[in-house]
């Protein structure tokens, strides 16, 4: 009997193995097959690989409101860089529209200097013809008793004879200068005066020894354009003060008393004075 119940005990055994076995087999047979490694290396690589991903969309995002915070910024100037330039562009505008304005004031006053001068100009020929009929009328702008030509008044001393330094006060006195000869055509108005004929009168001009030179009153130097052949060489070499007689230019002693003629700037014409 003991012999039947492991006999018995062996099989059941036997079987229930023989189960399992067929059981695995089916689980094969119906694609639930079993773990291996090669699946987790795979597992691992994908999620490594997500997390690269992650990582680098994170990474891209940080740029990306980077690269947005650098565009504002760049923004920003841009508008603060418009608003310098359009206000430069203002202030070069009312530049412009000064200069325009200051141009035409400029032009108008030239246009008036221009009108007053030629407006002087037939005041002044008025006046001189006017005064060849009447000597002493209102108009003239020289003294009595003085020449007027081009600029200048001119007084003639015949009665009267000083030395060159006394004849110098004596212009002086007259708030008026010794007459300095500055062209050819002042020469010749000087000897177109109806003077005695061995007349001398004092210029204005003088020998300077620290200058070496013959100086006017002023300063300036005696152009020899002004001289003759024949002035210029008794002039060379000599010193002394200078006289005119009959339209040329002589040397005297400057203690010597002669005649003298002063000069002062004429007035100018007045319009009203033409009536």
């Amino acid at each position: 009997t003991s012999d039947q119940v492991t006999y018995a005990t062996l099989m059941f055994q036997d079987s229930t193995g023989a189960r399992h076995n067929q059981n695995g087999e089916n689980l094969r047979k119906r694609g639930h097959p079993v773990a291996s490694p090669i699946w987790r290396t795979v597992a691992v690589s994908l999620l490594t690989l997500c997390l690269i991903l992650l990582m680098g969309l994170v990474t891209l995002g940080i740029m990306f409101l980077q690269m947005y915070n650098d565009i504002n910024s760049d923004s920003e100037n841009l508008n603060q860089l418009q608003k310098v330039i359009h206000q430069r562009q203002d202030n070069l505008s009312q530049q412009l529209k000064n200069s325009k304005k200051i141009s035409t004031d400029d032009d108008l006053q030239s246009q008036i200097s221009k009108l007053l001068q030629k407006q002087g100009q037939m005041a002044t020929k008025l006046c001189k013809e006017l005064l060849i009929h009447t000597s002493d009328h209102k108009c003239n702008p020289c003294p009595k008793s003085w020449q007027w030509h081009e600029n200048s008044c001119y007084y003639f001393t015949i009665n009267e004879e000083k030395t060159w330094r006394d004849s110098r006060k004596d212009c002086a006195d007259r708030n008026a200068t010794m007459v300095k000869i500055d062209s050819i055509r002042e020469k010749d108005f000087l000897q177109s005066q109806l003077l005695p004929t061995f007349s001398f009168f004092w210029l204005g001009l003088s020998w300077n020894q620290s200058d070496r030179n013959w100086l006017w009153e002023d300063g300036s130097v005696l152009s020899p354009s002004l001289l003759s052949n024949k002035e210029r060489d008794q002039m060379t070499g000599s010193a002394g003060c200078a006289d005119f007689e009959r339209g040329n230019i002589y040397i005297s002693h400057c203690s010597a008393e002669i005649s003298w003629i002063c000069e002062k700037t004429a007035s100018l014409v007045k319009t009203e004075d033409l009536d």
